[in-house]
């Protein structure tokens, strides 16, 4: 069991990658569960959606639903919404085995990747004829792309910064309209902002790198990009972080922490959202999502998101898509696309974004002079250019996430070298890809 595995809240399900392992499992198994029997409660004009769209999307969701409905009275929306993910993951898994799923649902990418397993998702690149996809930013869309197929198509994605308390990055003496421009600058940072009392217990720390598994794996594939490495090589089919870029991230990691002591073991440890250090300043710098900005603002922050930078200049990101997704038995599969192709025009793209302060996936949109306008929406739109236009997208990238997690832990809890555990981790990796 990783020492950092814990909740969550936010964008990201509390239990959602542990639940994952055994979903993975389950949808291989499913691909055996033939059977063709449709719906029978199913009506030709009755559109079945489960959402996910809580939370803060909740109204942005509402008001989406309510604009279809509108264009489209001869449709009749049946949509159920789930507070959390891993609930809605389970209803779909139970229900694509009994081929009782809905026409229609939105959820986490990598949950989607789950679902494809067995064929039970319909390439949407084909079935949506009104959708040009060159219109359509490339490192969102790359998370629905599996098996030469679009199995899912992104509504909106989040994107990753650092996210800054301009107020200490000021008392510090440093530019918080610049930022640091490469790992050195990166790291100086870190070790100006660092705040420890004289009996050295950390009152501040100049860059809280991370606080569960999840964001573990996010730092470390940060900075793997950042030194011009992957997690997979070019076609997905094996491991490409123990590599020499894979080493210089987790000893950049390693050296923030015990060599500048920009942080502790465990400090922030919890379940993030307003709780988290930057939220209580007792954090100068973290890696920030859009998710990030309500928190940081309710609890009084001069918050601000900077681009990461790469190790010797230029920045990376990740991006983190919340997807459609249609089966394959379902009767009402053109009112679903018609639902996904409404939900991708420009009017509704905008709305939606101003309203959840997500990225949105239509590229004019995310330049729309209304999206422009709001400053953090703005620059997590700008930090997502920054992301790669691959992403691992594999059914099994729940278990990569656990297994990445534990070997960047157990080095720097000095218990194994990087290498060590990272070629640990790549071996383990490779077993699970050759499954």
């Amino acid at each position: 069991m990783s020492a950092f595995t814990t909740d969550k809240s936010g964008a990201m399900s509390p239990n959602r990658r542990s639940f994952l392992l055994g979903a993975a499992a389950s949808g291989i198994a499913l691909a055996a569960a033939a059977g063709s029997v449709g719906r029978a409660f199913a009506q030709d004009q009755q559109l079945v959606f489960w959402s996910q769209l809580a939370g803060s999307k909740k109204a942005a969701g509402e008001a989406l639903e309510a604009a279809f409905t509108a264009a489209h009275p001869e449709t009749k929306l049946n949509s159920s919404l789930y507070a959390e993910p891993s609930q809605l993951n389970e209803k779909i898994l139970t229900a694509i085995n009994g081929n009782t799923a809905p026409d229609l649902f939105i959820q986490h990418w990598d949950y989607t990747l789950t679902y494809s397993t067995g064929d039970k998702l319909a390439d949407l690149k084909t079935g949506l004829a009104n959708v040009n996809f060159d219109e359509l930013d490339p490192s969102l869309l790359a998370y629905g792309q599996i098996g030469g197929e679009q199995v899912s198509v992104p509504l909106y994605g989040t994107s990753r910064g650092l996210g800054i308390n301009r107020k200490l990055v000021v008392e510090a003496g440093l530019d918080p309209d610049k930022g640091p421009q490469n790992w050195a600058e990166l790291r100086e940072w870190a070790k100006a902002l660092t705040n420890r009392a004289e009996n050295g217990l950390l009152q501040v720390a100049g860059f809280s790198m991370f606080h569960n598994d999840l964001e573990t794996w996010e730092i470390f594939t940060l900075l793997l990009q950042g030194a011009g490495g992957t997690l997979f090589n070019a076609d997905l089919t094996a491991p490409a972080f123990a590599g020499p870029e894979g080493l210089k991230a987790l000893n950049f990691m390693f050296e923030l922490l015990h060599t500048d002591q920009v942080t502790d073991l465990g400090f922030g440890l919890g379940p993030g959202g307003s709780a988290s250090p930057l939220n209580q300043s007792r954090a100068a710098m973290i890696i920030a999502g859009n998710y990030s900005t309500n928190n940081a603002l309710k609890a009084g922050l001069e918050f601000d998101v900077l681009p990461i930078p790469m190790e010797n200049g230029g920045f990376t990101s990740l991006v983190d898509p919340f997807s459609f997704a249609v089966t394959k038995a379902s009767p009402n599969q053109a009112a679903a696309l018609s639902f996904v192709e409404f939900a991708l025009s420009q009017e509704q793209q905008v709305a939606f974004a101003l309203a959840s302060k997500n990225v949105p996936v239509l590229k004019s949109a995310q330049q729309d002079a209304s999206v422009q306008a709001d400053p953090f929406l703005a620059k997590f739109i700008k930090t997502a250019s920054y992301a790669p236009q691959t992403a691992a997208a594999i059914p099994a990238f729940s278990r990569m996430v656990t297994i990445i997690a534990r070997a960047v832990q157990e080095t720097l809890f000095k218990r194994v070298t990087a290498e060590e555990a990272l070629k640990a981790a790549e071996t383990e990796v490779a077993a699970v890809l050759s499954r």
